[in-house]
């Protein structure tokens, strides 16, 4: 199937981190001009360097760029270069995270706000910046990483959880409000995905086998899931789901 991607321009933020580096990969396969974002100075910007080499060496385009998700000037100069050097943004995945874990009482005031700016406030400076040349385009669109937590809760981090359910708000929203213009807006909400970096699994395989008991699929999460799912949405072929929150769970309905 023709996923109509072909030299359209991705943006992917925290494109570095978890299944970042796979999403990228999954857009240049469909031939897609793919842009790494990470934050400079961070451990992501090794990991978006090189999965945008990777990308050039096998005959795409790619390149990582750098920002602060929490300036809207940085965000610009962002979205500014990556017009410039690859095209106008057709497709934005927002995909950074800023999980912390703190017992409720303990959450001061500076810690919550600095969660849900890196989180909320990041995904709205991402979809400010590129909505604009969506909207003259006709043309867009946009996939916000939430987290199931974001629909169900989950304790311990309640910041997390609220920032991601604003996630989903701002996603139905967008998508009402941009619909119009050809722009459709969706989320995905997934439970843990298992990662693997440098050889070392981000779940213990024990521990990755018991959560494995309460799932349907008896399975974690692969960034490949993540992917395929992200780049269908961001693609042509998705031509009327819009608004949506579709949950990544391996039939986990808890």
């Amino acid at each position: 199937m023709d996923l109509g991607l072909h030299e359209r321009v991705v943006l992917i933020t925290g494109a570095g981190g978890g299944a970042g580096p796979t999403v990228a990969r999954a857009f240049a396969d469909e031939g897609a001009f793919v842009a790494l974002h990470h934050r400079e100075g961070s451990g992501s910007a090794t990991r978006s360097a090189e999965t945008a080499a990777e990308i050039v060496a096998a005959g795409g385009q790619a390149i990582a760029v750098s920002a602060d998700l929490t300036s809207t000037e940085q965000v610009e100069a962002m979205v500014e270069r990556v017009s410039t050097e690859l095209g106008a943004v057709g497709v934005l995945v927002t995909a950074t995270s800023a999980y912390r874990s703190e017992k409720f009482p303990e959450i001061t005031d500076e810690s919550w706000a600095s969660v849900v700016d890196d989180l909320l406030g990041a995904t709205v400076r991402a979809c400010r910046a590129v909505v604009p040349g969506m909207q003259e385009a006709g043309w867009g669109r946009i996939v916000n990483i939430a987290a199931r937590s974001g629909l169900v809760g989950v304790a311990r981090s309640t910041h997390y959880a609220a920032a991601k359910a604003g996630i989903i708000g701002l996603t139905a929203s967008l998508a009402k409000e941009l619909g119009p213009q050809g722009i459709l807006v969706n989320a995905v909400a997934p439970t843990q995905i298992l990662t693997v970096k440098d050889g070392t699994p981000s779940i213990p395989d024990e521990r990755a086998a018991e959560m494995a008991k309460s799932i349907p699929l008896r399975r974690l999460a692969t960034p490949d899931d993540l992917a395929r799912l992200v780049v269908w949405l961001g693609s042509g072929a998705n031509s009327y789901v819009s608004g949506q929150t579709i949950s990544l769970t391996g039939g986990d309905q808890r």
